[in-house]
């Protein structure tokens, strides 16, 4: 297969999903072989790999583990630090790790013990950050809140694919029809773009990757 920016963008993402899900190397190419028929990504043509990069992202957000926190600004700071791991500013989605920041910044042990009006600075903490990698929260304001942070995220991370010449498609509407079936971002579902932000989340952390 002939080699380009994207195609090793597109390669790297399907091992760091890999990696991500903890496939040792005999499952990894099992996995391979049931999604593609072959055993080793440098046989797959492009659209075999999205197919591999999609089997393995599985489109939904990382769910909270059971002794998470359940607040509404808990679930929002929770939200927030998976939009950070898919802008490739965090390396660990897990709540851990989250626990670990809320801790190390503002103190506390654990978002559990964090009251809603002491919430903010974590919030707002959180916000700024991927305010920094390039989301303009802003720009969507027209839409409900429900898909106004993901059309948000979605576009930044759009933005660090195009300047690392790794973007998917011509634009990403195309990569929305690809991946999702949908005409339009704006027919999206919620579902819909989170399956989309977790495949770009693969790729940006992979163009950083290889930076």
């Amino acid at each position: 297969m002939t080699t380009t920016p994207a195609r090793r963008a597109l390669n790297a993402a399907v091992h760091a999903a890999a990696k991500a899900k903890g496939l040792d190397d005999d499952t990894y190419r099992a996995m391979l072989a049931a999604q593609t028929g072959k055993r080793s990504a440098k046989d797959c043509t492009d659209a075999q790999l999205r197919q591999v990069l999609d089997h393995l992202n599985g489109g939904n957000r990382t769910p909270a583990p059971a002794n998470a926190a359940r607040s509404p600004h808990a679930r929002l700071a929770r939200a927030l630090w998976i939009s950070l791991y898919n802008l490739g500013e965090v390396t660990d989605p897990r709540e851990s790790a989250l626990r670990a920041w809320v801790k190390r910044q503002h103190q506390v042990d654990d978002l559990r013990f964090v009251r809603a009006s002491d919430a903010a600075p974590v919030i707002e903490g959180l916000k700024a950050w991927a305010t920094r990698a390039g989301v303009a929260w802003d720009t969507f304001e027209k839409l409900g809140s429900e898909f106004r942070g993901r059309r948000a995220v979605l576009a930044a991370q759009w933005r660090i694919l195009a300047a690392a010449g790794a973007t998917p498609a011509l634009d990403l509407a195309a990569h929305a029809y690809a991946l999702v079936k949908v005409a339009s971002l704006h027919f999206c579902r919620a579902a819909d773009l989170d399956k989309l932000i977790t495949d770009l989340g693969a790729r940006v952390r992979a163009a950083k990757q290889s930076q």
